[in-house]
């Protein structure tokens, strides 16, 4: 297996509040170099541990996404000791659609774990 075709328009590793997209590649009919762009918040202050905050695995499923798009404008830094991850509809196409799997691929992410780099769109989500 290769590596994970999904990029970070954000750092991971510097200080501060970063908003933007975990982006995926996705040809479709009407893009063939379109893609998919996962909404991504990354709040660090210095070393130590790392936290992921996700919801919308299945994109029927609101309240996680809404309490995590608030906390991911409101949380501060100075409020963090390391890093924590925020992405509140990890299955966003599904989430957009307000599907419990993808519309892409039918994809239950859900169940798609551990996931494939080379899979199936939501296998790559997974990974």
């Amino acid at each position: 297996m290769g590596p994970s075709a999904i990029r970070s328009t954000v750092p991971f590793d510097v200080d501060g509040v970063h908003h933007g997209f975990l982006h995926l590649p996705y040809s479709r009919d009407d893009s063939a170099w379109g893609s998919v762009m996962i909404p991504l918040t990354v709040v660090r202050s210095g070393d130590g541990p790392t936290a992921l905050l996700s919801g919308a695995n299945h994109g029927d499923e609101y309240e996680g996404p809404v309490v995590l798009q608030e906390l991911a404008h409101a949380l501060q830094p100075s409020q963090v000791r390391g890093r924590v991850i925020i992405v509140p509809a990890f299955n966003y196409p599904a989430f957009r659609a307000g599907s419990r799997t993808s519309p892409i691929d039918a994809g239950n992410l859900n169940r798609s774990f551990p996931g494939r780099p080379d899979g199936g769109f939501t296998e790559k989500i997974a990974d």
